[in-house]
């Protein structure tokens, strides 16, 4: 068979299945509105949870930057990239975060994939949460661990799966989500812990969703329930709450050390570029010193859940920015997203398989929406929606 009449069948048939895929292309700075075909939409699908993407402080950071030390990182970090401002900003993160020291990957992707196959083998076993995210998931089958799959926030189905299966292997890892970012619930991290100390296993937790908006400092969920002592590799990003790009491990000395040593993302990637890295030192200062940002941002959390709680929808039980409407097919889904963005102006994105098992809607909340903006989704989505579900 022709190789591209083999990719455009394979095509036609995501087609078929309303599951093709475009960009929705902006053309102005990320904000709780945004210009798209020339007009202005109210965005509600980004994770620019505390409008960080861009705050003023982070654009005069990057600015000075690049006039002072250029662009590119001009390599990776152990050939010839690593820049003081990489070291400033991982001795910043792991400040924050606790612990003894951090290392950057230039994505929350790269970071998961590289820490997950770096650590683990098939000697190892890892228990996955069902909606943990894809770089967890591929980094586990990279590593060629033993995998568990648990059923999403289930103790229990854990609970059985490491009575069966810890007294097996040389190591058993608990990896989890700790905000599910297709879903917005959390995950049962006190239980979880329970049973980490009960079958001597470790935890890796996935902070991607909750580094910036939970803890004193913004420092992520565990620092929130006083569980940060009890993880054992910390991962987050900074491409959500912080508003930048990248992604980080964070733990004890030797767990970093052996990371740079070992992790083929981080040796073989080419080290974050000179303003990314700026804004990322810049965002980690304004994320622990302002505690404003947070507080507005839970206070739109809050406003948007009672008002969904009033459309009588299915929404999926949520603990943070990240609401999801649940639908009964793809094609209702596909449709309801794009009039929301064409009559509306409401950029509310549509999630289909294989991202999800089943499609839904998902709106994230940012501390840059006003209670007007708000209420105006709510609305536009009682029109929207509940019309075609009668």
């Amino acid at each position: 068979m022709n190789f591209y009449k083999h990719l455009q069948s394979e095509l036609d048939l995501i087609k078929i299945d309303n599951l093709y895929r475009n960009f929705r292309i902006f053309s102005s700075k990320p904000g709780a509105c945004v210009e798209y075909n020339g007009k202005k939409i109210l965005q509600m699908s980004s994770n620019n949870y505390l409008g960080l993407a861009c705050d003023e402080r982070l654009i005069q950071a990057v600015i000075r930057a690049a006039e002072k030390y250029g662009i590119g990182s001009t390599g990776s970090r152990l050939l010839s990239g690593t820049h003081k401002l990489h070291t400033e900003l991982e001795e910043k993160l792991s400040e924050l975060k606790e612990t003894e020291k951090a290392i950057v990957f230039s994505t929350g992707y790269a970071a998961n994939l590289g820490a997950i196959s770096a650590f683990f083998n098939e000697k190892d076993a890892v228990y996955s949460d069902e909606l943990n995210h894809a770089g967890i998931i591929d980094g586990i089958k990279l590593s060629r661990a033993n995998k568990f799959i648990y059923k999403h926030c289930d103790v229990n189905d854990l609970e059985s799966l490491l009575e069966e299966n810890h007294k097996k292997f040389r190591f058993n890892v608990i990896i989890t989500d700790s905000i599910f970012s297709m879903d917005g619930d959390r995950a049962p991290l006190k239980q979880i812990i329970d049973l980490k100390e009960k079958y001597n296993a470790l935890i890796y937790l996935d902070e991607a969703h909750a580094f910036g908006i939970y803890g004193e400092k913004g420092q992520g969920l565990a620092h929130e329930l006083n569980l940060n002592d009890k993880i054992d590799i910390h991962m987050g990003t900074l491409s959500k709450a912080a508003g930048s790009e990248g992604g980080y491990i964070a733990g004890k000395a030797e767990l970093i050390d052996y990371l740079r040593n070992k992790s083929r993302s981080f040796i073989f990637s080419t080290a974050p570029s000179i303003p990314v890295t700026a804004a990322s030192i810049k965002a980690v200062e304004v994320i622990r010193d302002d505690f404003g940002l947070r507080k507005k941002l839970h206070e739109n959390i809050k406003y948007f859940k009672q008002g969904l709680s009033r459309l009588n929808l299915d929404v999926i039980p949520s603990e943070s920015a990240i609401f999801c409407l649940k639908l009964d097919n793809i094609q209702k889904a596909v449709d309801i997203s794009n009039e929301l963005l064409e009559k509306h102006s409401i950029m509310a994105s549509c999630i289909r398989p294989p991202t999800v098992k089943t499609p839904r809607i998902r709106l994230c909340v940012s501390a840059l929406h006003t209670k007007q903006d708000l209420d105006y989704v709510l609305e536009k989505l009682a029109i929207t929606i509940l019309s075609r579900l009668l």
